[in-house]
C-alpha cells in the first residue's frame, strides 16, 4: 500500500510540476501579449495625434475661406445695390489708392474705401481684393437681348498661415457675378 501511495505521491508531483512549468509558460506569453498591445495602441494614438493636427489645418483653413467669402460678397453686394453705375467699380484694387471720383462716383468711392478697410481689418494675412466690370455685350443699344449686364469678377488673394503639418502658400478665390440694372 505504501508502494501505491509513493506511485500516487509522485504523479501527484508530475501533475504539480508540469502545472508550474505550463503557469511559468503562460506568464511569459501574457507579457508578450501585452507588449505587442502596447505597441500596437502607441502606433494608433500616433496616428491620431497626426490626424488631430491636420485637423485643426483643415479648420484653419475652412475660416480662411469663410472670411473671403464674406469680403467678396460683401463687395458683390456693394456693386449690386448701385447697379446702375457697374463700371465705376472697374479695376477697384485694394493695394492701391482708390481710383474713382469724388465728385462723379461718390458711393463707388466710399464703397472702394469700406472695402479696403474691411480687408486690412480681415484677419487675413496679406489680403488684397481686385474687382473687374465688363459689359457682357459691348453696344447694349445695338443688342438689347443682354440687357445691358455686365460680368462682375470679385478676386481676393491672401496668404495662409504657417502650421506644423503645412507651409504658408498664397491662395486666391475668384468669384464672379452677373449684374443687371433695373
Amino acid at each position: 500500500m505504501q508502494r501505491a501511495h509513493k506511485g500516487v505521491m509522485k504523479h501527484r508531483l508530475n501533475m504539480q510540476s508540469r502545472a508550474c512549468l505550463r503557469a511559468s509558460r503562460q506568464r511569459g506569453f501574457t507579457l508578450l501579449e501585452a507588449m505587442i498591445a502596447a505597441g500596437v495602441l502607441s502606433v494608433g494614438l500616433l496616428g491620431l495625434a497626426g490626424l488631430s493636427g491636420m485637423s485643426l489645418g483643415k479648420n484653419v483653413d475652412a475660416n480662411d475661406m469663410s472670411r473671403v467669402t464674406n469680403l467678396a460678397a460683401d463687395m458683390a453686394e456693394r456693386i449690386q445695390n448701385n447697379r446702375q453705375r457697374v463700371l465705376d467699380y472697374h479695376n477697384t484694387n485694394t493695394t492701391t489708392a482708390c481710383a474713382q471720383s469724388a465728385s462723379t462716383q461718390q458711393m463707388a468711392l466710399g464703397d472702394c474705401t469700406q472695402w479696403q478697410a474691411l480687408m486690412a481689418n480681415s484677419g487675413l494675412t496679406g489680403a488684397t481684393g481686385l474687382v473687374t466690370a465688363t459689359r457682357l455685350d459691348p453696344d447694349p443699344t445695338a443688342n438689347p437681348v443682354t440687357m445691358n449686364r455686365f460680368l462682375v469678377t470679385v478676386t481676393v488673394n491672401w496668404q495662409t498661415r504657417q502650421t506644423d503639418v503645412s507651409t504658408a502658400r498664397t491662395k486666391t478665390a475668384i468669384f464672379t457675378t452677373v449684374v443687371a440694372p433695373e
